[in-house]
């Protein structure tokens, strides 16, 4: 009898540990799998499990974040600059969420040719954060913007502003941008920056 207990018993334990709720994921599951899939350059893996995170919730600022880092590597500006616009609509603070789809629109601004937009961008960026690092990609960071700064001024035909923006990442370049020997010095330093 005392072994038909013990038998009954550890049954209705098994039983037991194989009944548990049914775990639903949450829309932060989604988007850090979608991070985890970004680092990997899985590219479109990524965009999925960010869309799917934001069906969850359609104001999860980090899933508009991804979106946009997602369609900047399919080197589909406009959709970059839309989601990074949506997000940045969704939050006010000082966030690196914040910082990171301001860094994306500076680049995909650039990119557009929407030199002042980037510039505004970038300099903002720059100044919230002087030594900015993307978090999800180590080739991204603080040199990026100041790059996306100078390009831009030049672009803009503000060659003394490229020239201070270039001197705060080397402070031991030296041209004269007035004159068309020192533009051409000026681009070239840009161009050797941007390609580190």
């Amino acid at each position: 009898m005392k072994k038909n207990i013990l038998i009954v018993s550890i049954l209705l334990l098994i039983s037991l540990m194989g009944c548990r709720e049914r775990v639903e994921p949450q829309v932060d599951d989604f988007v850090e799998y979608g991070w985890v899939l970004y680092a990997e350059r899985d590219f479109r893996g990524a965009l999925a499990e960010f869309e799917e995170g934001l069906t969850l919730d359609s104001v999860y600022a980090d899933g508009y974040n991804g979106l946009g880092w997602c369609y900047s590597e399919f080197n589909e500006v406009d959709s970059a600059i839309h989601f990074f616009d949506r997000g940045l609509q969704l939050t006010q603070d000082t966030s690196n969420v914040q910082h990171e789809m301001s860094a994306g629109l500076a680049l995909s601004y650039h990119a557009n040719q929407q030199y002042t937009e980037a510039f505004n961008k970038a300099n903002a960026v720059h100044t919230a954060r002087p030594f900015f690092e993307f978090t999800h990609d180590w080739r991204i960071n603080y040199v990026d913007i100041i790059v996306v700064a100078a390009a831009s001024k030049y672009a803009l035909g503000e060659f003394g502003a490229a020239y201070t923006w270039v001197r705060k990442y080397d402070n031991t370049f030296v041209t004269d941008v007035s004159t068309l020997e020192g533009r051409a010095k000026l681009i070239k330093k840009i161009e050797a920056i941007q390609n580190l």
